[in-house]
């Protein structure tokens, strides 16, 4: 609370005590002439316009947009050789994220090669099916067995050709045993989750990927303040902004937060997955006026601010949208020339309620 000197307890009675216009709440002008405005150390200062609300700061962590992270798996199970990528590096679509060794990778060129020499020998008994069914040699049964057979191979072959495709792998390396893990597209390497050295099982992870070019923020957020929107706008400490992509209604039962995501603008930046940092909560605000926080005075469930003008000051009711640094972002009647007192409010509200005194 603000205290006054002594000496000014008696001229703040004698104004709610002596004008006759300050008796209520209601009543429109609070008078004080030169002599007083100066002895209460009163100032004021007109309000700015603006179109955001800016709120306090929060707390978010940097993470990768839901599509925008990959694990890397192990394609057969076996002991890695080598992993010659770090934390931190920048891969290109393709490149060798990790070399295994694997006894099962020779058994599946033995597969495909007895798929191929399948399909090969089912295509070539079609063929001479088809010829033998043209000179009325055999029957049209005996062409649709061979065409059913050939049709078979080709899909058992399919198959094989596919599981090589989907594992990233050549005929070549698996014949030697060589089993080589890539980045499926460009991409940053965010951890490495095996040494060389370690036994893996196929599907075993051995990294994290994350395009660096789609991060998000993720926020837990008390539920007093949970009132985000889809569309509302973050300030970074660098003096971009990340829009709310998410607001969720769900709570945590232990923390009773709400989790809220916001898209960063896309591109390079200096911030990482797992970075805390402070941010602060905009909204966009239609006819708001930024003025001290000192400006406001608050009776019972009303909030106002103290204008000044040819009469006297004149209590203004406002309502609140958001506060931050010494600063309140307020809606109300005002404009860029209203003279906003921001100190000696004290001495004014005691005026207008009709007594002398503090809040």
């Amino acid at each position: 609370m603000t205290h006054f000197s002594l000496r000014l307890l008696p001229l703040i009675a004698a104004l709610g005590a002596g004008v006759a216009l300050a008796a209520t709440p209601t009543a429109p002008n609070i008078l004080f002439n030169a002599e007083q405005i100066k002895s209460l150390g009163i100032s004021v200062t007109n309000p700015k316009s603006t179109t955001v609300a800016a709120g306090s700061s929060l707390t978010a962590k940097v993470i990768a947009a839901p599509d925008a992270e990959w694990v890397v798996t192990a394609q057969t199970s076996g002991v890695v050789v080598r992993v010659p990528v770090a934390e931190g590096d920048a891969v290109t679509a393709g490149s060798v994220l990790a070399e295994l060794r694997s006894a099962e990778a020779p058994q599946m060129v033995a597969e495909l090669m007895q798929a191929e020499s399948a399909a090969k020998l089912a295509r070539s008994e079609r063929d001479r099916d088809r010829q033998l069914h043209s000179e009325g040699i055999i029957a049209a049964r005996r062409v649709q067995a061979s065409e059913a057979a050939a049709s078979q191979a080709e899909s058992q072959l399919a198959a094989v050709r596919m599981r090589f495709k989907l594992m990233g792998m050549s005929a070549a390396d698996a014949s030697n045993g060589r089993v080589l893990a890539r980045a499926p597209s460009s991409a940053t390497v965010l951890e490495r989750l095996v040494n060389p050295g370690q036994r893996v099982a196929e599907a075993d992870p051995l990294l994290r990927l994350v395009d660096a070019n789609r991060l998000m923020l993720e926020l837990q957020v008390p539920i007093s303040e949970a009132s985000f929107t889809v569309g509302d706008t973050l300030a970074l400490p660098d003096g971009r902004q990340a829009a709310v992509t998410q607001a969720g209604w769900g709570t945590s039962e232990m923390a009773q937060t709400v989790r809220v995501r916001a898209a960063l603008p896309a591109g390079k930046s200096s911030l990482r997955p797992g970075q805390w940092l402070k941010v602060q909560r905009e909204t966009v605000a239609s006819a708001a006026w930024v003025v001290p926080a000192t400006a406001i005075s608050r009776q019972g469930n009303d909030t106002v601010v103290f204008v000044q003008g040819a009469q006297g000051f004149v209590a203004t009711p406002v309502k609140v949208l958001a506060s931050h640094s010494g600063n309140t972002t307020v809606s109300g009647a005002l404009t860029a020339q209203s003279a906003v007192a921001t100190t000696g409010t004290i001495a004014i509200k005691g005026a207008w309620l009709g007594h002398g005194g503090g809040e």
